[in-house]
């Protein structure tokens, strides 16, 4: 047995079920953005939130202003040890973990052309490997309280859109695993629930190289829309005090997500061709002048 195998084991059989006003949740990225402002609806409702982020300052302070009741750890979702840690103070603290909200990421690069190799794994391992080493650092937690398991995906893979490629694809690889872990822990007591937030104000968006500042008002209704953090923070908490499956804000992308063989097939690339060609050269002009000047 490896020393992590030990500590998992550990931090196992300390584990508790809690009930009402008692319920635990760990939230990844939740020193800002729709992390936070789920948690902040989440212990509103009465759970006592574990937040979690690579700024230590800021998550500390974070959970500070929710109360007493909660704390605020510092842990990067690309260091697994560090997120072992994280869900041990949780445990030490509050008895054990009833809820987990896989949801630190970081946004997408240029296109492919134009991003480095490390940009575009970057991304990968923050988003997918990310929320995967903290399913695993907080599993055996959640089987014991029989609790439920929240994964951020994105309205991203319900579409094709150009300088969306890594982004899109953790993502994607997201749903996948959330719907193969669903089965694996099912008989376990254990639900797990993907939500879709699609264009949302906050950090991640809002600087001038952004997609959604670049162009998202090109696309049709509602995968155009830029939803204020507050609406997204009201539905994924409610997703997860509901234990859903799924969860989309706006909730119209539920539709799309239906039909997503009509936003993802060859009529699509062409509705979106002429518009694309333009931001694309555009994108790549620094990358070419900097290749030519080589």
């Amino acid at each position: 047995m490896t020393d992590m195998q030990r500590k998992r084991q550990t931090v196992k059989t300390s584990g508790a079920v809690n009930s009402g006003g008692d319920r635990v949740v760990l939230v990844t990225g939740g020193a800002s953005g729709i992390g936070l402002e789920t948690a902040r609806r989440l212990a509103a409702a009465g759970y006592r939130a574990v937040l979690v982020d690579r700024d230590g300052e800021q998550v500390r302070a974070a959970a500070a202003a929710l109360g007493e009741r909660h704390l605020g750890v510092a842990a990067d979702v690309t260091d697994e040890a560090s997120l072992e840690r994280a869900v041990e103070l949780a445990v030490e603290r509050f008895g054990g973990i009833d809820a987990v909200i896989a949801n630190a990421g970081i946004g997408s690069a240029s296109t492919v052309r134009a991003s480095s190799t490390e940009q575009l794994l970057r991304i990968v391992d923050v988003n997918l490997s990310g929320q995967i080493r903290t399913v695993k650092a907080v599993l055996e937690q959640i089987i014991a309280s029989r609790g439920y398991i929240a994964f951020t995906c994105s309205a991203a893979v319900l579409k094709n859109t150009p300088k969306s490629s890594a982004y899109a694809a953790a993502k994607a690889g997201v749903e996948a695993f959330a719907g193969a872990l669903r089965q694996e822990v099912a008989h376990r007591g254990v639900d797990v629930g993907v939500f879709y937030p699609g264009w949302t104000r906050t950090p991640l968006i809002q600087n001038a190289g952004s997609r959604a500042a670049e162009g998202s008002k090109s696309l049709p209704w509602p995968l155009s829309v830029t939803s204020e953090v507050d609406e997204v923070a009201d539905a994924y908490a409610h997703a997860v005090e509901q234990r859903s499956r799924t969860a989309y804000y706006p909730r119209a992308h539920r539709f799309v997500h239906w039909l997503r063989p009509l936003y993802t097939g060859a009529a699509w690339d062409r509705r979106l061709s002429r518009d694309t060609e333009r931001k694309v050269r555009a994108w790549e002009a620094d990358f070419l002048r900097e290749a030519g000047s080589r």
